[in-house]
């Protein structure tokens, strides 16, 4: 469910064709203050925190007194449009797809809770098939995919939520 739920955060790019690219940028900067506040008060009250658990049955044991990785997401993918259209889509792109694509692969080769190399290769494989698909030089989708499956795999102690969709967006503004 966890999967999936991220993988489907890619629709917000769907404000663009209806509005604009500065309309998405306003609404991930208002939705990652919003979503801030409500971590803020979620991790400061178990009455919260509890009634949050049930609504939405996706948060991890490791997140009950630490922000979740659906805040960091909202705030990796504001920080990612900030960047020249159409660099904000390739972050957010391999943010959604790659990250759940790398977990599940990670699992399965038996680490649920520890980043693995199978995990790192499908980040890599599946950034370069999503970035290939967006227009641009296909140098670019390589360098992209390869700065975000090592942004993924070592973002230390920040939550790969956060840094991944604007390293992968700053290689396709810049190199683009």
């Amino acid at each position: 469910m966890r999967r999936f739920l991220h993988a489907s955060t890619a629709l917000v790019l769907l404000v663009v064709p209806v509005a604009s690219w500065t309309a998405l940028r306003n609404w991930l900067v208002a939705a990652a203050f919003l979503t801030v506040a409500v971590e803020i008060v979620r991790l400061q009250s178990p009455r919260v925190r509890a009634q949050l658990s049930r609504l939405i049955p996706v948060y991890r044991a490791s997140e009950e007194r630490r922000p979740s990785g659906a805040m960091w997401l909202v705030v990796g993918y504001a920080a990612a449009s900030w960047f020249p259209a159409p660099a904000p889509a390739a972050g957010i792109l391999v943010g959604a797809l790659a990250d759940p694509a790398a977990s599940l692969g990670g699992t399965l080769v038996g680490s649920a809770d520890r980043k693995t190399w199978v995990g790192t290769a499908v980040h890599f494989v599946v950034s370069v098939v999503v970035l290939a698909i967006l227009p641009g030089p296909w140098h670019v989708a390589l360098m992209a995919a390869l700065v975000g499956a090592l942004t993924e795999r070592w973002s230390g102690r920040l939550d790969d939520n956060v840094t991944v969709p604007p390293a992968v967006s700053l290689v396709v503004a810049v190199l683009a």
